[in-house]
């Protein structure tokens, strides 16, 4: 059945879906002024998603159950996501970390706590309405992510962010720097920004997207960057609330964000995972990074996230890798998405200056175009840039490097 937008010159459409916790009267009162008509009250999460699929809302506002679990909120999420010009507040009794989480995961920016209080209410709604959230579509969002430190999973946000934003439509790309170790994008890249990460935990409350804007640093290759807090007192500060609002707010503002992240669970990275449309999951062909990556799918099993949410990403695959890929294929139970290949010079000399590998490397380097495959890959056709498919040998003795125990 088609879906029949609401005619120019009616009155803008809100649906809520009762137990939202506030009472018709309050939102009629709230909304009128806002240029909506009478909010049309539904039954259930069940009956909204049938009303969206033959009704474009400017609002919606739903209860989100603990955790985002259940079929009925899946289903809805689904059907939202069809919808980037419609507004959504989510509400719960309580506010805990996973619910808000599983709200803006499913693309609800705006969480209050039920029974709704008026001025908060009216807060989000000036958020979502007057930032122009409704009209517009979240971008998408990448996390880059390792247990194992030393792989080049810093270099690798820097080279997906810079040909993102080489892309023939110029998108308008954010890197952001959650690591808490390491040189960090500040020292990759050579910035002095006068705010980062730091600056942003410690004023939370008043995080918007214009905040955002005032924050964050437009490196003259065209991408937007957030740096990471440069004290290491600071260097962990967000909730996972907190880190998801900021991400929440990023795919709000660009069209593709980029995320470095810590080598280990901690609420910032947990927010970024995630949030992520995709996880770009590092790793290289030796026993122990193959290990930690094993382990690592194992993490993100017992996390929910389904196997198309991953690509795996070999990093500086070269002639010299003692395991062949089609048996790493085979000891982690997954394919391997991406293999860059190896160009160790290049990449140190890409710090050493303050710039992106693609500055430093010539436009033919093999490094380069890996990426840039890539890049064009995650935006558009996912397998049309998988990593070859070689026979897999049977029985390999790696079996029991990789086996259980």
């Amino acid at each position: 059945m088609p879906v029949t937008p609401t005619p120019p010159g009616f009155r803008k459409l809100a649906l809520v879906v009762h137990g939202t916790g506030a009472p018709d009267d309050l939102l009629n009162e709230v909304l009128s002024v806002r240029g909506f008509g009478p909010v049309v009250m539904v039954a259930s999460l069940v009956e909204l998603t049938a009303q969206l699929r033959t009704r474009v809302p400017s609002l919606v506002i739903v209860p989100v159950p603990p955790g985002g679990a259940g079929s009925e909120f899946a289903s809805f999420q689904q059907e939202l996501r069809r919808h980037p010009g419609t507004a959504a507040i989510g509400t719960s009794p309580s506010k805990d970390a996973d619910t808000v989480l599983a709200a803006m995961r499913a693309g609800i920016p705006e969480f209050l706590v039920s029974p709704i209080d008026r001025l908060e209410l009216e807060v989000a709604l000036s958020r979502l309405l007057s930032h122009g959230t409704a009209s517009q579509q979240h971008g998408q969002l990448f996390t880059v992510y390792t247990a194992k430190g030393g792989l080049g999973a810093s270099t690798l946000a820097l080279s997906l962010a810079w040909a993102l934003a080489h892309l023939p439509s110029r998108p308008s790309v954010a890197l952001v720097d959650f690591s808490t170790t390491g040189a960090g994008v500040r020292v990759m890249l050579d910035l002095k920004p006068l705010y980062d990460l730091g600056s942003v935990a410690s004023r939370a409350d008043r995080l918007d997207r214009e905040f955002l804007r005032s924050v964050m640093v437009k490196h003259e290759q065209g991408v937007h960057v957030l740096a990471a807090a440069d004290e290491l007192d600071a260097g962990d500060p967000m909730s996972v609330e907190a880190a998801g609002r900021l991400l929440e707010l990023l795919r709000q503002e660009h069209t593709y964000v980029v995320v470095d992240t810590d080598h280990h669970f901690g609420d910032q990275t947990i927010a970024a995972l995630d949030a992520a449309d995709r996880i770009l999951l590092l790793t290289q062909l030796d026993v122990s990074a193959l290990r930690s990556t094993q382990r690592t799918l194992g993490v993100f099993a017992r996390l929910g996230y389904p196997e198309t949410k991953v690509n795996v990403v070999v990093n500086r695959q070269s002639e010299r890798d003692a395991i062949p890929a089609a048996d790493a294929e085979r000891v982690i139970g997954r394919r391997i998405d991406f293999k860059l290949p190896n160009d160790y010079a290049s990449c140190a000399d890409a710090i050493t200056y303050g710039r992106f590998v693609q500055e430093q490397a010539p436009a033919t380097a093999p490094v380069v175009t890996a990426v840039a495959r890539m890049a064009a890959t995650l935006t558009g056709n996912l397998d049309a840039a998988a990593g070859d498919r070689g026979a897999r040998s049977q029985g390999s003795r790696l079996s029991r490097l990789f086996g259980r125990g």
